[in-house]
C-alpha cells in the first residue's frame, strides 16, 4: 500500500513539474506537436497543402494509369477480335471470347457499383429531374402544361405574334387558322404581316412590311416572332407549319426557361 502511495506521489511530481515548466517558458499552445489554425504561419497548415498537393498527384497519377489500362485492353480486344476474325481457329476464337467475357464483367461491375452510387445519391440522381418512370412523367407533364399556361396568361399581357406570310404560301394559309384558334383560346395577340402586300381569309387586312422583316433575315414564309411592347424584345419561334402544341411548347421555353433546364 504504502509502495502504491509512493507512486502515485512521483507522478503527481512528474505532472505538476511539466505544467511549471510549460507556464513559465512562455509557450502559449499546449503542445508543440498540436496544431494551432489560428497560426498563420504554423507548420500544420503547410503539411495540409503538401498533402492537398500530394493527393491531387495521386489522383492525376492513377487516372492516367487507368486511361493507359483501359486502351491497352481495348487494343488487345481489337486485336484479338480481329484475329478471331480472320483466322477463326479454335484457339484464336477461345482467346477472343474469354477477353471479351473479361471486358463484360468489368462492365458489369462498374454498371453495378453506378446504380449503388446512384440509389444513395440523391444529388447524382438525374432522374429527379428527367424522369423515366411513366408515373413519375405523367406527374412532370402535368407541372409542365400547368406552367405553360401559366406562361401563356403572362405573354398574352406583354406579347404578340409577328406572323410574317406571303398571300401565295399554302404553308401560310394552314399557319393562319391554327394562330386563329389560338388567338381565340388563349387571348394571344397575332400581328399578321404581308411580304407582298396580299392578305389571308383569316388576316384580310394585315400590315404592311417596314423593314422588320430585312432585320430580323425573314427569307422563308410562314415566319413566327414574339414581340414584346414594353422592351420591345424580340424572339423568333420558327418558320413552317407548327402546331398549337408546338407553339405552346416553344413560347414557353423560350421566354420562361434557362437552356438545358427542361431538355
Amino acid at each position: 500500500m504504502r509502495q502504491f502511495i509512493s507512486f502515485s506521489f512521483v507522478l503527481f511530481l512528474t505532472f505538476s513539474s511539466a505544467q511549471v515548466i510549460a507556464d513559465t517558458t512562455g509557450i502559449d499552445y499546449p503542445s508543440a506537436w498540436e496544431c494551432d489554425q489560428s497560426k498563420f504561419y504554423w507548420y500544420c497548415e503547410v503539411l495540409h497543402e503538401e498533402q492537398q498537393e500530394q493527393s491531387s498527384e495521386s489522383t492525376v497519377m492513377q487516372q492516367d494509369e487507368a486511361v493507359s489500362k483501359l486502351e491497352k485492353l481495348q487494343k488487345e480486344l481489337k486485336g484479338k477480335r480481329a484475329l478471331a476474325i480472320v483466322n477463326p481457329t479454335p484457339e484464336n476464337i477461345s482467346a477472343y471470347i474469354a477477353l471479351q467475357n473479361q471486358s463484360m464483367e468489368m462492365a458489369s461491375l462498374f454498371s453495378d457499383v453506378w446504380r449503388r452510387v446512384i440509389w444513395q445519391s440523391p444529388q447524382l440522381n438525374y432522374e429527379l429531374k428527367h424522369p423515366i418512370n411513366n408515373a413519375a412523367l405523367n406527374v412532370r407533364k402535368q407541372l409542365t402544361k400547368a406552367a405553360q399556361l401559366s406562361t401563356l396568361q403572362e405573354i398574352g399581357r406583354d406579347w404578340g405574334i409577328f406572323f410574317f406570310f406571303r398571300s401565295d404560301c399554302p404553308y401560310c394559309h394552314i399557319m393562319a387558322q391554327t394562330l386563329t384558334l389560338m388567338s381565340a383560346e388563349h387571348g394571344l395577340t397575332v400581328i399578321p404581316v404581308s411580304l407582298d402586300g396580299g392578305g389571308l381569309p383569316q388576316f384580310p387586312k394585315p400590315r404592311t412590311d417596314n423593314g422588320l422583316a430585312t432585320k430580323l433575315g425573314v427569307n422563308e414564309v410562314p415566319f413566327m416572332v414574339l414581340g414584346n411592347v414594353r422592351d420591345q424584345r424580340l424572339i423568333p419561334i420558327g418558320s413552317g407549319v407548327i402546331s398549337s402544341q408546338e407553339m405552346v411548347e416553344r413560347m414557353y421555353t423560350l421566354t420562361a426557361t434557362r437552356p438545358g433546364e427542361t431538355y
